[in-house]
């Protein structure tokens, strides 16, 4: 129970902090997940949401997003796919340990929480890599997108985050911050 409560304060206090950040630096509408077009219902609701948690012997498209995420932060999770095996366990374990988070060796709120903050700044048109295939094979497994898993951030990747920002009632931007990011992970009322 102790550890619910402190993982809901940690998200509670990332949300504060991610809108006082925003409302320091002078956020544009152009921002990621276009804050100054999100009600702030929409952006407490999205970090309320719990984040998934998983462990050995799991199988799903969050486990294969993270695997990118853990790869972009320099960890090995082994193959590229949705289950949660014994080598990414160890890649698990290596990032947390490198991190001072506790080490449980599962993908829990804590760790999904600095993968976020680590990874996440705005990703939209022109970024290519690890981050992009996360979110394409994330749009693709709840929203069958059907977008080609290539890393490039073209017209149909934007197009896709946009209607998956209009889906959740973020501001629709077509580019991928952390709440749209947070967003996509935690929804988890899709045909798996």
């Amino acid at each position: 129970m102790s550890g619910t409560i402190t993982t809901r304060i940690t998200a509670l206090l990332a949300a504060a902090l991610l809108a006082t950040a925003a409302a320091l630096t002078g956020a544009s509408a152009a921002s990621a997940d276009d804050l100054a077009a999100t009600s702030d219902d929409t952006l407490a609701e999205i970090e309320a949401t719990p984040w998934p948690e998983y462990s050995m012997g799991d199988v799903n498209a969050d486990i294969l997003a993270a695997k990118l995420l853990i790869t972009e932060q320099g960890f090995d999770p082994g193959a590229e796919d949705a289950e949660f095996d014994g080598e990414f366990r160890a890649a698990v374990l290596n990032y947390q340990a490198a991190n001072d988070l506790e080490d449980s060796g599962t993908l829990n709120a804590e760790t999904w929480l600095l993968l976020r903050e680590q990874t996440f700044g705005e990703y939209g048109p022109g970024s290519r890599g690890n981050v992009v295939r996360a979110v394409q094979h994330l749009i693709n497994a709840k929203f069958e997108a059907h977008l080609g898993v290539d890393g490039i951030y073209g017209p149909d990747t934007e197009d896709a985050v946009r209607w998956v920002q209009d889906f959740f009632g973020i501001g629709v931007d077509g580019i991928t911050g952390a709440y749209t990011f947070r967003a996509l992970v935690t929804y988890q009322d899709y045909d798996k």
